[in-house]
Formats: C-alpha cells, structure tokens, sequence
C-alpha cells in the first residue's frame, strides 16, 4: 500500500526537502563537481570559483552544468539542495 505525501511542506526544514534524499544527490557527485556545488552554496562568484579551483571559467561552466543537470535544478536550486544535505550531516 502506497503511503500518502503529506499535504503542504513535508519536511520540518526551511527547504521543503527531504534531507535524505539531498545527500543521495550530493553523494551522487563526482569530487569536482562536490567542490563546485560547495563554492556555489557558499555564494562564490564564478571568477572567485574558478580562481579557487585553478579552473578556467570556461572549465567551470561545464561542472556546473553538470551539477544543474544531475540536481535537475537552477543555481538557487544547488544551494537548497546542499543546504538541506546539510541537515542529515553529510
């Protein structure tokens, strides 16, 4: 028997996101793609990330992207979503 979703924000967190499944997707990145996902939360420019990572700008777009992509979300979405990860202690 399938359980019911509770109506309204689930989760007892700013977020709105089970911090459970917010670790399986950090868990899910490569370690670059876990160091830009970190410097993105941590509201660094891209210039600052790219500085920081001894990437190119260019190089960063694609980390990023794929970070997006596996998250299937926007920038903002990225830093809720590690954030939340965050909350279960990863």
């Amino acid at each position: 028997m399938a359980k019911n979703k509770p109506k309204g924000k689930p989760f007892n967190n700013a977020f709105g996101l089970d911090p459970v499944e917010a670790q399986a997707l950090v868990d899910s990145l490569t370690p670059r793609e876990r160091q830009t996902a970190e410097r993105i939360a941590m509201g660094l420019t891209q210039t600052e990330i790219a500085k920081e990572l001894g990437i190119s700008p260019k190089t960063l777009d694609i980390f990023r992207g794929k970070v997006k992509k596996k998250f299937k979300t926007t920038m903002h979405g990225i830093a809720r979503i590690w954030f939340c990860a965050l909350l279960k202690g990863g």
